[in-house]
C-alpha cells in the first residue's frame, strides 16, 4: 500500500506540474536561506564554548560614570590580577592578555608578521587550546618561551620539527630572542580569543615600568573563579576592592557626579562570562542582530509553510472529483489523509534536500557577507541534526497535515458535483495572507530604515579630507620613522604629491585590518576629561585639511613641539571650561607642567560616528613609532597614481610589502555592522515578499476558482471587465492594507529602539512608511492582476456551463 500511495503521489506531482514547481522552488528558497540563517546565528552562539570551564571564566570589565558620559573599558591595570588572586575569595586565577598587533618574526633568512599575544604562565591551564607539540606545563614556563599556532609553525618551519628552534621577534635593532615551547592547534573560528603566538606578559619592553602601575591600562584580564561561587558574589566583593585602589579616580568621580550615591553607580569593576564576550566590547557582534538573523531564518520559513497550505487548498478544488470517485469507490477518510500527506511530505522532502544543496553553494557568500566560520557540515552534528529534523517534521505535519485534512473532509456529493464550497475564502486563509505580508512588509521597513541609518552616518562630515588621501601601513620590520623620512624625501619633487605626514594609528581600517583606539581621561580644573590620544608627526592637518581655529600647527621650528605640545579639538576646550586654553598645561603635578595646548581645531571623527565620541587630543614624539604613512595626492587618475606609488615604495622599502589604501575605502569599515544589517535584511524582505507573492498567487488562484460562477453571472448581468478587475482586486488590497497597518507600528518601535543607540541617528519620517505601503500594495496588485484579468476577460458562456 505504501509503495502505491507513493506512486501515486509521484505521478500526480508530475501531472500538476506548474503547481509542484511553485511548492518545490518556494519550500527550496526558504530551507536554503533558513538553514544558512540559522547556521550564522548557532556560530555567533557558540563563541567560547569549547573551553572545559566556560561556566567559571569571566573577562573584567571597569565602568565609569564621568561628566562626558558612561563608559566601558575592558583594558585593565597589570597589578590587577594578581591583587584579585590575593584579596578576592572565589577567584581561583587571573590571567593577563595582552592582544597584539602583528609583530616580524625572523627564523634565519625567513620573515612574516603575525599577532603575537601575551599573557602569563597559566594561560594553557586556564583556556582549553590544544597543544599538538610539547606540554602545556612547560610551554610558557620561562619568559623566552613562545608558543606558535600549528599554521604559524608550519608558515615558519614546514615540516621540521619547531620546538627548541629560536626566533628573533621585532624590528630590526630592537628584536628579542624567544625559544618556541609549544605547538598550539589554531584557535577555532568561534573564538573571541585569536593568536599566532603566544608568549609572556613579562617580555613587553614597557613591563617592568607598568607591573606596579594602577593608572595605566592595557592588557584584558580574565579570571577563573571556584565551582561554589559565582558572578554576583564575586562583583559585590569587587566593590571594596575599587574603594582601596582608586581612590582618587572615586573621588574625582563624585565630584563630578553629586548626585550618584554609591560606589557602583560611579565606578565598578565587573564580569562578563566568556560566552558573552563575543557580544560584548568595541567590534563586537551585536546580539540583537544575531537574534534577528534567528527570527529572519523563522520568518521565512513560517511563510514558506503559509504558502505550502495555500497552495494546496487552491489546487484542492482541481482535484475535488478525484477525491470524490476515490470515496465513492471506498476509500476511507485515513487513507485520503494519508495518501495526501504522502504527497506533501514528498513535495516537503524534495524541497528540503534542493534547500540544502542550494545552501551548500551560498555558504562561500554567506561567509564573506558575515565575517566567516559557518560551515555546512555543522548540519552534521547531533544536535543540530535533531533540531533540524524535528523542525522538516513538525512543519511537514502541520503544512501539509491540515490541507491533507480538510480536502479528506469534503463532502462526497459536493465534490462529485464540483461544488466544494459556497463560501468565501475563509478566516484562516485570509489570516495567513495577512501574516505573511505583515511579515514581509516589517522586513521592508527595517531594510530601508536601517538603510537610511546607514546613509546618514556614510553622509555625516567628518571633519578632515577622505578623498585622494592614501593610508599606507608600515609593518613592523622597518622602523615607521625612517620609513617616513626615506618616503618624503623620494616624493618631494613629485608634483601629484601634496604632502607626507606619519601616525601611530590608522583611520579606519585598511588592507592590513588593524584598528587601535587609545584613551587617556585627564582631570582639569577638578573636571575629568575622558580623550582619544593620537600620535602624529608634522603636516598631519595639512594632510587631512584640519583647519586651525586657534593658536597654531605643529611646527619643526619649534624644539618643545615634540616633548610636550598639544593640538586639541573644540570638544575638549569645552570640557574644559576655559575660554582662552593657548598656552595651558594639563596632565602634569604642577601648573606649568604636563602638555600644553597650542592649538585648537574644530571637531572630526577620528572613529566611527556610531560609536561613542571623545574629545581628541594629537601629539608629537621624537621616539614613539609610526605605524602608518599618510599622504595626500593629486590626480585626475588615482589608480594610476597608486600604482607609481607602489613602484616607488617598493624601491624604498623591498622588504617591507606594499598595502597602501585609499582613505574613503578604509572609512567603510566604520560602517559594516550597519552594512551587514541592511544587506541582511534587505535580502530577507526581498525573498519574503518573493515567497508572500507566491502565496497571494495561491490565494488568488483559490478565489477565482470559487468566485468563477459568480463572475459569469455579473458580466452577464452587465458588469464591466474594469468593474470585476477592480471588486476582486479590492479583497486583496484590503488584507495588504490591514498586514500593513500591523507592520508599520512594530517596525516604528524596532527601529526607534535601535536608532537610539547611536549618537547621531536619523528622525524616522512618517513617508518611509507611505512609500513602502505603496509599493507593497503595487506588488500586490500585480501578482493578482493575472488571474483576475483573465477571470474577467473569459466568457461566461463558459463560466456559467456546468449549470
Amino acid at each position: 500500500m505504501f509503495n502505491n500511495y507513493l506512486k501515486i503521489a509521484w505521478r500526480n506531482i508530475r501531472r500538476y506540474k506548474l503547481h509542484s514547481f511553485i511548492n518545490i522552488i518556494g519550500l527550496a528558497v526558504a530551507f536554503s536561506i533558513s538553514i544558512l540563517l540559522f547556521l550564522v546565528a548557532y556560530f555567533h552562539f557558540s563563541f567560547d564554548s569549547f573551553h572545559k570551564d566556560s561556566d567559571q571564566l569571566f573577562k573584567v570589565s571597569r565602568f565609569t560614570n564621568a561628566s562626558q558620559g558612561m563608559n566601558i573599558s575592558s583594558s585593565m591595570p597589570l597589578p590587577l590580577g594578581p591583587v584579585l588572586e590575593e584579596e578576592i575569595p572565589g577567584i581561583e586565577t587571573a590571567i593577563n592578555l595582552q592582544s597584539g598587533f602583528p609583530e616580524n618574526i625572523t627564523y634565519g633568512d625567513k620573515g612574516i608578521e603575525k599577532i603575537i599575544s601575551r599573557t602569563d604562565a597559566e594561560f594553557f591551564d586556564v583556556f582549553n587550546f590544544p597543544i599538538l607539540i610539547g606540554d602545556k606545563q612547560t610551554a610558557l614556563s620561562n619568559i623566552n618561551n613562545i608558543a606558535l599556532s600549528e599554521s604559524t609553525a608550519l608558515a615558519i618551519f614546514g615540516d621540521i620539527n619547531p620546538i627548541g628552534k629560536e626566533l628573533k621577534i621585532g624590528k630590526i635593532g630592537e628584536q628579542q630572542s624567544f625559544n618556541v615551547s609549544a605547538v598550539i592547534e589554531d584557535a577555532p573560528k568561534n573564538s573571541s580569543i585569536r593568536f599566532d603566538a603566544v608568549a609572556r606578559i613579562e617580555s613587553l619592553a614597557n613591563y617592568g615600568s607598568n607591573k606596579n602601575k594602577w593608572d595605566i591600562n592595557a592588557p584584558n584580564l580574565y579570571v577563573k573563579i571556584s565551582k561554589n561561587s559565582n558572578q554576583t558574589i564575586i562583583e559585590e566583593k569587587l566593590v571594596a576592592m575599587v574603594e582601596k585602589y582608586y581612590p582618587e579616580e572615586l573621588a574625582s568621580l563624585k565630584i563630578e557626579n553629586p548626585e550618584a550615591m554609591g560606589t557602583r553607580e560611579l565606578l565598578s569593576l565587573n564580569l562578563t562570562a566568556i560566552d558573552q564576550v563575543h557580544f560584548s566590547g568595541e567590534r563586537s557582534a551585536p546580539k540583537t542582530l544575531i537574534y534577528s538573523i534567528a527570527v529572519l531564518g523563522s520568518f521565512i520559513l513560517l511563510i514558506a509553510c503559509f504558502n505550502f497550505v495555500n497552495l494546496n487548498m487552491a489546487h484542492s478544488f482541481k482535484r475535488s472529483k478525484e477525491l470524490g470517485v476515490r470515496k465513492s469507490l471506498g476509500a476511507f477518510k485515513g487513507q485520503l489523509i494519508l495518501q495526501l500527506w504522502g504527497e506533501a511530505f514528498l513535495l516537503y522532502s524534495i524541497g528540503f534536500i534542493l534547500g540544502i544543496a542550494i545552501a551548500f553553494q551560498l555558504v562561500p557568500v554567506f561567509n564573506a557577507q558575515f565575517g566567516g566560520g559557518i560551515q555546512i557540515d555543522t548540519l552534521l552534528q547531533p544536535g543540530f541534526l535533531a533540531i533540524l529534523f524535528g523542525v522538516f517534521m513538525l512543519v511537514t505535519l502541520i503544512a501539509g497535515g491540515y490541507p491533507a485534512l480538510k480536502m479528506a473532509n469534503f463532502g462526497l456529493v459536493a465534490i462529485l458535483k464540483g461544488n466544494v464550497s459556497k463560501n468565501r475564502p475563509g478566516a484562516l486563509r485570509n489570516s495567513l495572507l495577512v501574516s505573511q505580508f505583515a511579515i514581509s512588509s516589517l522586513l521592508i521597513f527595517v531594510s530601508v530604515i536601517a538603510g537610511q541609518q546607514l546613509n546618514f552616518l556614510k553622509e555625516k562630515p567628518i571633519g578632515f579630507e577622505k578623498e585622494q588621501v592614501i593610508s599606507i601601513p608600515v609593518g613592523n620590520q622597518e622602523d615607521g620613522r625612517k620609513v617616513l623620512s626615506r618616503l618624503q624625501n623620494e616624493l618631494a619633487s613629485d608634483p601629484e604629491v601634496v604632502s607626507v605626514s606619519g601616525a601611530g594609528g590608522n583611520l579606519g581600517r585598511g588592507l592590513d585590518r588593524v584598528t587601535s583606539r587609545v584613551n587617556i581621561d585627564f582631570v582639569y580644573n577638578e573636571n575629568k576629561i575622558d580623550t582619544d590620544w593620537i600620535l602624529v608627526d608634522f603636516d598631519y592637518l595639512k594632510t587631512l585639511q584640519i583647519p586651525i581655529i586657534k593658536g597654531r600647527d605643529f611646527d619643526s621650528d619649534f624644539a618643545t613641539d615634540t616633548i610636550n605640545a598639544v593640538v586639541v579639538t573644540q570638544s575638549f576646550v569645552k570640557a574644559m571650561g576655559e575660554t582662552d586654553p593657548i598656552g595651558k598645561y594639563f596632565g602634569g603635578e604642577g601648573e606649568q607642567s604636563g602638555n600644553q595646548i597650542i592649538g585648537v581645531v574644530p571637531d572630526f571623527y577620528a572613529y566611527s560616528p556610531s560609536d561613542r565620541s571623545l574629545p581628541i587630543v594629537m601629539h608629537l614624539s621624537a621616539h614613539e613609532p609610526f605605524n602608518y604613512i599618510l599622504l595626500k595626492v593629486r590626480s585626475d587618475n588615482p589608480s594610476a597614481t597608486m600604482d607609481k606609488l607602489a613602484t616607488t615604495w617598493e624601491e624604498v622599502i623591498p622588504n617591507v610589502a606594499f598595502k597602501g589604501s585609499f582613505l574613503d575605502e578604509n572609512l567603510q569599515a566604520w560602517y559594516e555592522g550597519e552594512s551587514v544589517l541592511t544587506t541582511t535584511f534587505g535580502i530577507a524582505s526581498g525573498i519574503a515578499i518573493f515567497l508572500s507573492c507566491l502565496g497571494l498567487f495561491a490565494i488568488s488562484l483559490l478565489v477565482i476558482e470559487i468566485r468563477t460562477k459568480e463572475i459569469g453571472i455579473r458580466k452577464v448581468m452587465g458588469a464591466s471587465v474594469n468593474g470585476i478587475v477592480k471588486m476582486i482586486s479590492f479583497h486583496f488590497l484590503k488584507l495588504v492594507f490591514i498586514s500593513l497597518l500591523i507592520a508599520a507600528p512594530l517596525a516604528w518601535y524596532a527601529m526607534q529602539s535601535w536608532i537610539e543607540g547611536y549618537e547621531h541617528r536619523i528622525v524616522i519620517s512618517p513617508f518611509t512608511f507611505v512609500g513602502v505601503g505603496l509599493m507593497v500594495a503595487l506588488v500586490a496588485v500585480l501578482t493578482v492582476s493575472f488571474h483576475v484579468i483573465k477571470a474577467a476577460i473569459t466568457n461566461p458562456v463558459n463560466s456559467l456551463r456546468s449549470e
